[in-house]
């Protein structure tokens, strides 16, 4: 029976295709469901044609690869890899090489002359007789031995270019280009998304700056009660609103313009994780997603945070990340 082995981060899993057709994506109606960003929703069909296999794409944003080449549509022979965005699959089928046949396409027979064949007279009575012309060797009466070819093994697709760093200039300071990645990001995808750890120390690497400005901030107002007595009252407030609009700016315009710009915060960045688009593993996010992560944050932080388990799940996915339709995944650096 034919199967497609689906080559994991846990090991190979083995799909035994019994359907005459086998949808493959992201969305739980396919056949196999690839629940990776870089597969998309519907991304292609294999289905039974004759006595086997074809390969078609769906219009998939990352294609389909049939042993490195890119294919809209291709027959399947035993040992093909597949490549569908970051998942390799293999194609298996041992009953396509036990009955191959050595044949000749009707494109490939020879086409019979147009024009009128002259023949010498010794040619002309050999077709009478049945004898060859003189000179020319008997044709052997046996069986014509045939040299079957050995399939080519398959050949393993050529690793992704990496994009070029960026050269350019940066609107942010110097000492944050260290901790946030380069345009376009010269990193590249993994297959997997960002689990519930290190999404979290992500997080807090985040909020550091603000629970730092925090306790200075409380210190100093300390110190300000401690020298000024009740004239401090004033003093106080004005650091108080200082300090929000600090909080404001950092949470509301720094964060989303790093997930915009660069794909990353700087704790992302260092957990090596970026905010990706669901279809596209690669892309940046907008506005629009970005101000919905945010929003997403905000009723994570009302409901004291329970939201965030939801990342434990299979499929990875916070409510800031259901929302936003975003999606943060790892990558190599």
């Amino acid at each position: 029976m034919a199967k497609l082995l689906v080559h994991e981060s846990a090991g190979v899993r083995e799909f035994e295709i019994v359907d005459n057709e086998v949808h493959m994506g992201r969305e739980l109606d396919n056949t196999l469901r690839l629940p990776d960003p870089s597969i998309s929703r519907h991304h292609c069909v294999l289905r039974k044609v004759g006595g086997g296999y074809e390969i078609q794409d769906l219009q998939s944003s990352n294609g389909v690869l049939v042993n490195g080449n890119r294919v809209q549509s291709s027959p399947l022979r035993n040992g093909d890899r597949i490549t569908l965005g970051q998942i390799q699959l293999t194609f298996q089928d041992p009953l396509s090489e036990v009955g191959a046949t050595v044949t000749v396409s009707r494109e490939e027979a020879p086409q019979p002359p147009l024009g009128t064949v002259r023949m010498s007279a010794d040619e002309l009575a050999a077709i009478h007789t049945g004898k060859p012309p003189a000179g020319e060797a008997q044709p052997s009466t046996g069986p014509v031995p045939v040299k079957v070819v050995p399939p080519i093994p398959p050949v393993a697709p050529p690793p992704a270019p990496r994009p070029a760093p960026s050269t350019g200039p940066s609107s942010l300071p110097g000492f944050l280009q260290p901790y946030l990645p380069s345009v376009p990001d010269d990193a590249m995808p993994t297959g997997e998304r960002g689990d519930f750890g290190s999404r979290l120390l992500a997080y807090l690497i985040d909020i550091a700056p603000l629970v730092a400005l925090w306790v200075l901030i409380f210190v100093l107002q300390m110190v300000l009660s401690a020298i000024l007595g009740a004239g401090a009252c004033l003093v106080s407030a004005l650091i108080g609103l200082l300090h929000l609009v600090a909080v404001i700016g950092y949470a509301w315009f720094f964060l989303p313009y790093c997930w915009i710009k660069f794909g990353a915060s700087p704790g992302k960045k260092i957990m090596k994780l970026r905010v990706v688009p669901e279809d596209n593993p690669v892309g940046r996010i907008d506005v629009t997603g970005a101000i919905l992560r945010m929003v997403g944050h905000l009723v994570n932080g009302v409901l004291l945070g329970l939201p965030y388990l939801m990342i434990l799940g299979a499929e990875r996915k916070g409510l800031q990340d259901i929302i936003s339709k975003s999606l943060v995944i790892k990558v190599d650096r």
